[in-house]
């Protein structure tokens, strides 16, 4: 199961993926690129109109000085050259063609009414191009935009200057610094332009958008996978929290069919882990749950409301129930929760402080009623001991005077066993051997042995670890233990002790079996209850006082019997103190 700052620090970490700032973020970076791609774009269309412009330009102006080139050598002046500009002037797009020489004097021109006249000097300076250059620019004029090319005119060559000089033609029109200028319409390559960065901008606009909604979408997809991981780990966390609480829980839906439990829950109702889903609540028995569901109905809680849960082993637990109505916040019913205690250790707990109060209060009285009791019992039997000496010993005097003696014997044996019982405090326990224990009490349990013709059997084991023990009190214990089973023999029988390591020696087992007459379950349960006797002569503090002394040893004391068969005492001591552990071979 992962911790709590593991989890605080995964979901951390996923909190910083892909935040909303990073979208903002990429989102700009996106923008970004798009603008400096449009704008470049753009750029570059327009540097692409300029230059298909400047290429026409160029091209009439070739074709004017390879026409004027051809023909000059037959045709006089520039008749040919004023013919061959009117003609490429009617081509679509273009506004005027002229030709000027070096102070500005138009030589030709597409308009015939503008030969002879001077363009201004700055029209002038600006298309004074050196040679083999093309110079251009945008006009404003009043009748809209005009692109404006300009270069030297060249339409002759040594080899056309030659012909020229041969038919007798004149050139004195054309000198070094004569200037062809073609004025273009730029509307058309404008609204070409001007659609191209519509589409641009409109491819941009989707780009960005189909960009942005990649980004929305991926931040979505992640939302989803984190919140996905959340609720997964939340689950996990969830179930590893109902799984491990110290309490049955089950959930049922409003139609009462069981959702969830844990396993506590299934141990007490008798379920198995893979076949509680769906199963309808009212048919497990254990409880009366429509009574239950009924009760949580009419919108009121059960809380800590101790039952009797019927288990399937035929018994019952005794249980402490709580339940409530599930609602969403539209309260909407969703179902039901169980919560299931177990009080089956809280009342052998009760029961145990109330045994113990019972047995402090009676040690208490015991040793305040011995001590006042055992000073006139002193008196009475040196009494009895000296008037038994007075009368003959076969009269009636001296039989009286024995039997109070015995009487007196018989009280001082009760006041002793009362002040056992009542003796408090921790025992000094210290390392000792089992065997030499079990044997000193079998000796002492001898004589009463052989008078009810009962064997005593036991196998010392030489390799029995040493046990913290108080070799006085243990001793009591064992001997009290024989002595009970030794006087439940109606006839000859056999009383064997047996030692054995028990739960991969984590405890010791010493167990006293007998052949009597053996106890009902009925008598078994108070057996260990101070002056409870079946014993017409007995005092009904023996087994009491195993126990106490068993529990001094931090162990316990158990007992399985059957009538007519005979018993078993078994007592568990620790082994942990003697230096064993789980390692222990």
């Amino acid at each position: 199961m992962p911790s709590d700052s593991a989890l605080f620090s995964r979901r951390k970490k996923m909190s910083l993926d892909l935040s909303p700032w990073l979208l903002v973020g990429l989102s700009l970076i996106l923008g970004l690129a798009i603008a400096v791609l449009a704008t470049t774009n753009t750029s570059r269309e327009k540097h692409y109109m300029t230059q298909s412009l400047l290429n026409r330009a160029d091209s009439l102006i070739w074709s004017i000085e390879a026409g004027a080139r051809t023909a000059m050598g037959f045709q006089e002046d520039n008749r040919l050259l004023q013919s061959l500009i009117e003609q490429t002037a009617h081509q679509p797009g273009v506004l005027y063609l002229m030709v000027i020489n070096n102070q500005g004097q138009i030589i030709a021109h597409s308009e015939q009414a503008k030969i002879g006249t001077t363009i201004p000097e700055d029209q002038a300076f600006l298309n004074a191009p050196p040679a083999g250059e093309t110079h251009w620019r945008r006009l404003k004029t009043t009748n809209g935009e005009v692109f404006e090319a300009s270069r030297l005119f060249t339409p002759s060559s040594p080899h056309s200057t030659m012909m020229m000089m041969m038919h007798g033609a004149t050139t004195s029109a054309l000198d070094e610094k004569t200037h062809i200028l073609v004025g273009l319409d730029p509307k058309p390559s404008e609204e070409t332009f001007n659609t191209d960065r519509r589409n641009n901008l409109i491819l941009a606009s989707l780009v960005a958008l189909l960009g942005l909604g990649g980004f929305i979408s991926l931040f979505w997809a992640h939302s989803y996978r984190r919140s996905n991981r959340l609720l997964k780990d939340t689950q996990a966390l969830a179930a590893e929290v109902v799984t491990c609480l110290p309490v049955g829980l089950l959930t049922c839906d409003s139609g009462g069919n069981i959702v969830m439990a844990n396993t506590l829950a299934l141990d007490m109702l008798g379920m198995k882990n893979n076949h509680f889903m769906g199963i309808a609540l009212q048919s497990l028995g254990g409880l009366d749950w429509h009574a239950i569901i009924a009760i949580l109905a009419k919108n009121e809680k059960i809380l800590e409301k101790e039952m009797e849960l019927d288990n399937s082993k035929g018994g019952t637990i005794p249980i402490s129930l709580s339940a409530s109505q599930i609602r969403n916040e539209q309260g909407l019913d969703l179902g039901y929760v169980f919560i299931l205690r177990d009080l089956g250790e809280v009342k052998q707990l009760q029961a145990d402080v109330r045994r113990n109060e019972r047995l402090t209060a009676l040690g208490h009285m015991a040793a305040g009623v011995a001590h006042e009791i055992r000073n006139p019992l002193s008196s009475i039997k040196g009494l009895a001991t000296y008037l038994s000496g007075k009368f003959l010993s076969e009269g009636p005097e001296s039989t009286a005077a024995k039997t109070m003696i015995l009487e007196v014997d018989r009280l001082n044996r009760v006041v002793s066993e009362l002040l056992e019982f009542a003796r408090t405090g921790a025992m000094v326990l210290k390392e000792t051997d089992l065997n030499v224990v079990i044997l000193h009490a079998l000796r002492l349990a001898e004589t009463d042995a052989k008078i009810q013709n009962t064997r005593l059997l036991f196998s010392p084991d030489a390799l029995l670890p040493k046990v913290p023990l108080n070799e006085e009190r243990f001793t009591q214990a064992l001997l009290n233990l024989l002595i009970n089973a030794i006087q439940s023999m109606s006839t000859a029988g056999t009383i064997s002790v047996s030692v054995a390591i028990d739960d991969n020696k984590r405890r010791l087992a010493i167990a006293i079996k007998d052949n009597g007459r053996g106890m009902s379950p009925e008598i078994i349960d108070s057996i260990f209850t101070p002056y409870f006797t079946t014993k017409s002569s007995g005092t009904g503090l023996g087994l009491a006082i195993v126990q106490q002394i068993v529990e001094g040893h931090n162990g316990e004391i158990n007992v399985t019997s059957q009538p007519g068969v005979g018993s078993v005492f078994t007592i568990f001591l620790s082994l942990r103190h003697a230096g064993w552990d789980d390692n222990d071979e």
